[in-house]
């Protein structure tokens, strides 16, 4: 059956009314606000400070007779309410004017009262509240130079400009020898720059910007303070925060002057000792500029306590907040301290203040009075008169104003709503009633307790109480009770407990699972349960009102136990995981257990797949093929031990929401031993999807990376390598072969095996890397499944390198390089090697090059060298006579094949000799060229000595001109036939 709904029984507009979070809000005097300030007020516990620093309880009633007894001394009757903000010192201060007025005529005739009230009150407002009743000439004299200060800035904007002006006049001018710890030349200098900047233009517009420190003070001095908000003192002072300025607005400025901003804005001890000499004048400046700079509260305390001395009065001042005078509180301080005399009035005073604001700048004001506290345990308020203070303030927007204020105005006491209403035979057994029978729907008691303690957990905070725990969730509560199921949504009490801490992530996953009413049964169980997340009595009748479904939850078994009193800030119990979810920094233990467990569970899939690729741990990673898993890789955000930054490429992520967090206990259980985990072990296999997914991320990361980089420059280095073997290859797999295993010539270059010995371990980095990438390791032992199927394209082309090209060579810095392939360096032995083994080479072309013309035909040479030698040993023209068989020796080795080899070699160095021209060296040829230049060598010397001793056909003796040799042979051999002949 369909649940009937109760419906909201209070007005939002009336709870915003009612439930201000502070009493200035309450305008003092009219009979409404008056009448709401009565029907919500709350007795609460007050300490009375004594000399000695102790706290002795106090009540209300013994406060206010403290106040307001006989005086029998012309000293000041000074009482200060003090307490944090929002403690409810204003509303203390409030309750005490209204039962002064209470008090017995033969008293309150004598009482002359002045209210200050935090509602809108300028310093302008406070003074004429001070001047109140009073019709002197100088009274009247002073309101109209209040009025001419108020003439004088009537925006914002003037004020401002106002306020500025005052407080250069101030620095430059005033010579006061002490300014917090700044005093001497120290003072003067700071005076001096402090000066320079206030008084520049650029400066003001700055300090003077939309939102800025200046227009907050203005704002607040001219207007007063909104009635609903906070007063923060801090709000009516400099810092040195308030004087942020940028440099690029000072570009048109002196070059001096530009120095001096940059070393303002970079110099914090500098910006704070202007700030403090700034903040110091600025009460006196904003006293001026409000109210007048001939206005002196001093004096204008004395004219009024003149007339009523005059009159035979007291005068009985309040205070809601000292903050309000600020400008003038140093002033009133005074006043406020000097003794009655026949032409000055008994003076008694109540001033709400918080704690901490009367410094040492105050230390005679704050020794004249006595000290109350509302600073009081939250725990020294019974839960029955907390209950009772929320109560009253549900009541109270449910009657309504005018129906109060009809109330008041009859003598008649505060009317309860809940009396007549029709739903209350079902409403009062769910949800309670307090003691005073207000009802406390939407709420029930446990959840007045639970929300209150969330709200107020350092101390009894009324303030946030009425934000926190009466407006915002009566907001939500009215939009949804409408639709059954619904309320209390996600959005009852965000702002107090968004994840619900008193219900476990691996419950609230449950519920979301199984619940199509989830939000509002987490709700109920967080907040409305005795003993939270178990559902009791109290819950169930709510929940049947309300439309919620409870789901049927094991934990629910231990109902029988119920807490009564509120529980304590942060349960014992509470997880770290769920304190996670909620916000809070996952410690440095629980956040490496959750890594561990994760890597070695992935390792052990990783190991134990045929993925083509190894797997090995190294330290705290795990490195597939070329890719290297992090802890860092698992990424939990907000969590201590690396990993809190959302890493690049493959990486498992966690968020901080319920569904995760039952995964992360889980493991947190499985480290200790208990697979079963926080939901019967369902965990583990959501986290197996997750690790499958990643397992995949990673595999195919790492074989793109592997084809990508590293594979390709191990390949290449291979495929270098292999040239050594001279045998053709025309498929992949002869490819390969010759690649790993490539065989060397039997005559090969001595300074090539040298080579090959020094880069050896660049071939033992690039087989490692092979099989890391194409063999996969079963369990951690021998590699197996080899999988060539990934560089089937590229063997071919490998093989066929004689050095690496430049993209590969060129890749210095990436990962694979500094792992241990050193492509870059592979290259730079194999370009140095050639210059080593080309250098004797080439010194060996030049000296021939010195015997044998560039584009000769030199086998026809051989030839007419061999008839030129032939006919002169007929001749016996030679020098010597063992020549021709010195000649015939050489001759032997020098045939056709050296020649070309000659020729072959004397293009290479024409081209210029690359880190290719390596293997062009395989086999020596110093040997053939050493040979052909030995012979080269000789023939020069017989043409030599031939020449020194044949006779010129003219008679002349000619000089042999060596470099003309190679161009002459064929003349020189018609030469010898001619001898002959």
């Amino acid at each position: 059956m369909t649940p009937t709904p109760i419906p909201p029984c209070w007005s939002r507009a009336e709870i915003q009314v009612v439930a201000q979070v502070d009493a200035g809000g309450l305008e003092f005097g009219d009979p409404t606000a008056d009448a709401v300030f009565d029907a919500v007020h709350q007795t609460v516990p007050l300490a009375r400070r004594t000399k000695a620093g102790t706290q002795e309880p106090v009540s209300e009633q013994e406060v206010l007779e403290d106040l307001c007894q006989p005086l029998v001394s012309n000293e000041p009757h000074i009482r200060f309410i003090t307490g944090r903000a929002g403690t409810g010192k204003s509303h203390l201060v409030r309750w005490l004017r209204v039962k002064a007025e209470l008090t017995p005529p033969s008293l309150r005739e004598n009482w002359h009262f002045v209210y200050i009230e935090k509602r809108n009150t300028s310093l302008r407002r406070i003074i004429e509240r001070v001047l109140d009743g009073i019709d002197t000439p100088s009274a009247g004299s002073l309101r109209a130079n209040l009025a001419r200060a108020a003439a004088q800035v009537t925006t914002v904007q003037e004020a401002m400009l106002a306020l500025l002006n005052h407080l250069h006049r101030l620095v430059e001018f005033d010579d006061t020898p002490v300014i917090n710890n700044l005093s001497g030349q120290d003072l003067a200098t700071i005076r001096q720059r402090t000066a320079r900047l206030v008084g520049d233009y650029t400066v003001k517009q700055l300090w003077s910007r939309p939102g800025g420190p200046i227009e907050r003070i203005a704002r607040l001095a001219k207007n007063g303070h909104q009635a609903d908000a906070d007063i923060n003192s801090d709000d009516l002072h400099l810092n040195e925060a308030d004087l942020t300025i940028g440099p690029e607005a000072f570009i048109d400025a002196s070059a001096t002057f530009q120095r001096s901003i940059r070393e303002f804005v970079s110099n914090r001890g500098l910006r704070t000792a202007i700030a403090s000499v700034l903040d110091y004048y600025l009460p006196r400046a904003t006293a001026e500029v409000f109210t007048g700079s001939s206005t002196d509260l001093l004096h204008v305390f004395e004219d009024v306590r003149s007339e009523l001395a005059r009159r035979n009065q007291e005068l009985f001042l309040f205070v809601e907040d000292l903050v309000l005078l600020h400008g003038i509180d140093a002033q009133l301080a005074q006043a406020l301290t000097l003794p009655a005399r026949t032409d000055l009035c008994p003076i008694r005073a109540v001033i709400a203040v918080t704690s901490g604001y009367l410094d040492d700048r105050y230390a005679t004001f704050a020794e004249r009075g006595v000290h109350y506290t509302m600073d009081v345990e939250r725990k020294q308020v019974d839960t029955k008169d907390l209950r009772s203070f929320v109560g009253k303030y549900l009541n109270a927007g449910r009657v309504g104003r005018r129906a109060l204020s009809s109330a008041a105005q009859s003598g008649e006491a505060t009317p309860n709503k809940c009396i007549d209403c029709s739903h209350k035979d079902r409403c009062h057994p769910a949800f309670g009633v307090t003691a005073d029978g207000h009802g406390l729907f939407p709420f029930n008691a446990a959840a007045v307790d639970n929300l209150i303690r969330l709200a107020s957990p350092n101390g009894f905070d009324p303030r946030n109480i009425l934000r926190e725990v009466v407006r915002a969730p009566l907001e939500v509560a009215e939009a949804e009770l409408s639709s059954p199921g619904v309320f209390p949504s996600a959005r009852f009490a965000a702002g107090l407990a968004p994840t619900r801490l008193t219900v476990p992530v691996e419950l609230r996953d449950a519920i979301n699972r199984q619940s199509n009413t989830s939000d509002a049964e987490i709700s109920l169980r967080a907040f409305y349960a005795a003993n939270p997340p178990v559902v009791d009595e109290q819950v169930q009748r709510v929940a049947d009102i309300l439309g919620v479904r409870l789901t049927e939850l094991a934990e629910d078994d231990a109902r029988g136990h119920t807490v009564i009193e509120p529980a304590p800030n942060v349960p014992e119990s509470i997880s770290e995981i769920d304190l996670w979810v909620s916000g809070r920094r996952l410690g440095t233990q629980a956040s490496q257990k959750i890594r561990r467990w994760i890597l070695d569970a992935l390792a052990a899939r990783l190991q134990n797949g045929p993925h083509g690729l190894a797997v090995k741990r190294a330290s705290s990673n795990i490195i597939v093929g070329p890719l290297v898993v992090k802890p860092s890789s698992i990424f939990l955000p907000n969590a201590a031990g690396g990993g809190s930054h959302a890493p690049e490429g493959p990486a498992i992520r966690f968020s901080a929401v319920d569904r995760d967090g039952v995964v992360l206990k889980g493991i947190l259980s499985a480290t200790a031993g208990d697979l079963t985990g926080p939901n019967g072990g369902r965990w583990f296999f959501e986290m197996q999807d997750r690790l499958d997914k990643f397992e995949s991320e990673i595999v195919a990361q790492a074989r793109h990376e592997a084809t990508a980089t590293e594979v390709s420059q191990a390949l290449a280095v291979l495929g270098v390598l292999s040239t050594v073997d001279s045998r053709n290859v025309s498929t992949p797999a002869d490819a390969l072969a010759i690649m790993i295993r490539p065989r060397r010539p039997d005559n090969i270059n001595p300074s090539v095996v040298k080579f090959l010995d020094e880069v050896e371990r660049h071939r033992t980095s690039a087989l490692t890397v092979v099989r890391n990438n194409l063999t996969q390791r079963k369990g951690g032992g021998a590699p197996s499944i080899f999988d060539a199927g990934a560089i089937l394209d590229k063997l071919l082309p490998c093989v066929q390198l004689t050095e690496l090209p430049a993209d590969i060579r060129d890749e210095a810095n990436s990962d694979a390089d500094r792992r241990g392939i050193k492509a870059r360096a592979f290259h730079d032995r194999q370009a140095n090697a050639v210059d080593i083994l080309w250098t004797p080479v080439r010194s060996t072309l030049e000296e021939i090059g010195n015997y044998v013309t560039e584009g000769e035909d030199l086998l026809t040479t051989l030839t007419m060298m061999d008839n030129f030698v032939a006919q002169a040993h007929r001749a016996s023209a030679l020098a010597r006579s063992d020549a021709k068989d010195h000649y015939d020796r050489l001759r032997k080795r020098v045939s056709g094949e050296q020649i070309s080899t000659l020729s072959r070699f004397r293009r290479l160095v024409r081209s210029g000799p690359s880190a290719s021209s390596l293997w062009d060296l395989l086999s020596d040829p110093l040997p053939v060229l050493t040979d052909v230049l030995a012979y080269w060598r000789l023939c020069d010397e017989l043409l030599r000595s031939l020449r020194d001793t044949t006779p010129s056909t003219s008679g002349l003796s000619e000089t042999y001109d060596r470099a003309r040799l190679q161009r002459a042979l064929r003349g020189l051999a018609d030469t010898l036939e001619g001898l002959n002949r």
